[in-house]
């Protein structure tokens, strides 16, 4: 089994160079910039795990003049491939001529074999599966080389409204910040965690709690990653410790997000 853990937060970074069991990490290019990722990949590649960029998931102007100057950055960096969340950055990658493979996220979705063969005309080398299929439309998939998410917060909305200046009046990337995290409750009273991404301009809002499919192994394909994000220092050790088990249901709130029933 490949597993691969995206780290939003490079304080978890030292953690998981040390546990055998992790095959790859993905660094966010929310978080990570380009001039810092050459660093990052040669100690992962160190400890024998390969490293991905994973560039953020809306992908503008603003985003364009930021990647742009930095191409020789990307290309240089000794990344093993790339996280590509929408067309414009898989167009991105393909028109730079980044090497490396090309791992298209959950958002680009793959319902069906025809959307599979699609996404590989574009480039894909590796597809994620939907947070929408289910175990039974995955297995009917047949696609080889898929990724499954089996833990992490999944994102509900994403969004280029800042919230933060909708609601307060004032651009936090024009004083200097970067990323804010806060919480929101809906009309049920069910709290949501929200996320200001400055350096590109976007919110998300991800479920108010993580999804949890560790103990479904025997349905998972070949390649199987972790997300993780607001978890403390000792979470990754623990959570993949129980994923080696085959862990039954946490103690806490969970969610299978549509593995068991799917969407109509």
């Amino acid at each position: 089994m490949n597993i691969s853990v995206l780290i939003e937060e490079e304080r978890l970074l030292a953690e998981l160079l040390e546990l055998p069991e992790v095959s790859g990490i993905y660094l966010s290019a929310d978080r990570t910039e380009p001039e810092r990722l050459k660093n990052l990949t040669e100690r992962i590649h160190r400890v024998g795990k390969k490293c991905y960029y994973a560039f953020p998931f809306v992908f503008r102007g603003e985003s364009l003049a930021y990647f742009e100057p930095r191409v020789s950055l990307l290309a240089e960096s000794g990344c093993d491939g790339w996280l590509i969340r929408s067309l414009d950055e898989a167009g991105f990658v393909q028109e730079h001529h980044l090497t490396g493979e090309r791992i298209f996220d959950a958002d680009m979705y793959v319902w069906n074999r025809l959307a599979a063969e699609q996404m590989r005309l574009l480039g894909a080398d590796v597809l994620t599966v939907p947070y929408e299929l289910n175990a039974g439309e995955l297995s009917a998939l047949q696609e080889p080389g898929m990724e499954l998410i089996i833990y992490g917060r999944i994102p509900v909305m994403i969004s280029a409204q800042c919230m933060q200046k909708t609601a307060l009046h004032h651009c936090r990337k024009e004083e200097g910040g970067q990323a804010l995290l806060y919480p929101l409750k809906d009309r049920k009273g069910a709290e949501f965690l929200a996320e200001n991404r400055c350096r590109f301009c976007y919110n998300v809002i991800y479920n108010s709690v993580p999804l949890w499919l560790l103990d479904q192994r025997r349905k998972f394909p070949e390649r199987i990653r972790l997300q993780f994000f607001t978890e403390e220092k000792g979470e990754p050790s623990r959570i993949i410790r129980l994923l080696r088990r085959e862990a039954e249901k946490p103690q806490g709130a969970f969610t299978r997000g549509h593995f068991a029933r799917g969407v109509e």
